[in-house]
């Protein structure tokens, strides 16, 4: 018997995403990348994209007094993403209705997905209300009929890393737990040690599975119509061996730094990560070595990640989704250092997603306005393009 492809049935049946993070806000205004969002929305059709992914800022939006009050995005001029010339007012819930009012209007897809952003005027992150604040963002965008082409929502951005709940899950981390399991075994009243093969203890593994499902139950009751999960770039072992049943997407990210032989050759953890000047001529080489070396152990590395999530995939019956992958998470518009290797590897790695059977993928990280590489068409038009038609190879 053919095996089920649950993709087939979804609409639309792929997903080509561009991951536009809060850089949508914080670089909308005059003379910013995002000034005008009707036309940079014109040019995510004209690459080939039809799927965004944006922060929804639900930490602020569900903190404000009024739907119309204004807030600050502080200026960061070297923030890799986002980046802001200087201190800025903005009326968060007005321009997240504005811009997905132009997405709706242009048939857009949306992921809405949250990174934690808050700002100055609402600097809190109370766990206990992360219902309250997504709902009432949500609420805000389904009395205005605009959540008809969110496809799914993200409501913990790569977690445990930007997450409201982080405090407390690495406050459990080496803490005594009394009723643990694992320790009755040990017969260790002491601090819980990670299971074999996970990174967190059982007291963190049982905290997260609990937190994940009662929010996946939470917004599952409230707005049936949508699909919901929490995205994830590590711990993928950690949250498959809670045989979740409620995460509508696996929205899993894939990259090449999660290979130790490319991090102890390349020299990528000890660079500086901004857009200053710095001197990444050392970096750079360090790149060509590693590429020259090991990237066929690379390339079946990201073969076994994908193999790894398609696996995830039939368990959870759940389809596959990345709106950040392939390369390293962080690269720069620089003169010491060169595209040509990333985008080779990209494209690579995007037909590999539609031959595992993703249903939507990237080309990379790096798809926004403020980008040299935005400016290459014709080469976004080619990966979204062969993302769309290759056929699926592996449907086992």
């Amino acid at each position: 018997m053919h095996p089920y492809d649950l993709t087939e049935a979804l609409r639309p049946q792929r997903l080509t995403i561009a991951m536009w993070d809060f850089s949508w806000l914080n670089a909308h205004y005059p003379s910013g990348s995002f000034e005008d969002l009707d036309r940079v929305t014109d040019e995510v059709l004209e690459r080939g994209f039809n799927t965004l992914r944006i922060e929804a800022f639900p930490w602020v939006i569900g903190q404000l007094e009024s739907l119309t009050e204004e807030s600050t995005v502080k200026g960061d001029p070297l923030a890799n993403w986002g980046h802001s010339d200087v201190d800025r007012k903005h009326a968060v819930a007005q321009e997240l209705i504005a811009f997905m009012e132009i997405t709706r209007r242009k048939g857009i897809y949306v992921i809405l997905s949250t990174w934690g952003v808050t700002h100055p005027e609402y600097p809190g992150k109370d766990p206990e209300k992360l219902f309250q604040v997504w709902e009432r963002t949500l609420r805000m965008l389904e009395e205005r009929g605009l959540l008809e082409l969110v496809v799914f929502i993200d409501l913990d951005q790569e977690f445990p890393f930007f997450s409201s709940l982080r405090p407390q899950l690495e406050a459990l981390s080496g803490k005594a737990a009394q009723a643990s399991k694992l320790s009755d075994a040990m017969g260790d009243a002491g601090a819980v040690q990670p299971q074999p093969g996970f990174r967190w203890n059982e007291t963190q593994l049982e905290f997260v599975s609990d937190r994940f499902q009662d929010a996946l139950a939470h917004f599952q009751r409230c707005f049936p119509e949508q699909r919901f999960t929490i995205s994830l770039t590590g711990f993928w072992n950690e949250v498959r061996s809670m045989k979740l049943d409620g995460l509508d997407v696996l929205e899993l990210h894939f990259w090449m730094t999660k290979s130790s032989r490319f991090l102890n050759r390349s020299g990528w953890v000890d660079v500086q990560k901004d857009r200053g000047d710095h001197d990444f001529r050392a970096y750079q080489r360090g790149i060509d070595a590693t590429l020259n070396s090991i990237r066929p152990m690379l390339m079946a590395e990201m073969h076994q990640q994908l193999q790894q999530a398609m696996d995830w995939s039939r368990e959870a019956c759940a389809p596959v989704a990345t709106s950040e992958a392939w390369g390293p998470w962080w690269h720069m518009d620089h003169p010491d250092l060169r595209w040509d290797w990333l985008r080779d590897w990209c494209a690579e790695c995007n037909v590999l997603a539609a031959q595992y059977g993703l249903w939507g993928s990237t080309p990379w990280n790096f798809s926004h306005p403020y980008w040299k590489n935005w400016g290459d068409i014709d080469w976004y038009r080619e990966v979204n393009g062969l993302f769309l038609k290759t056929e699926r190879c592996n449907p086992a």
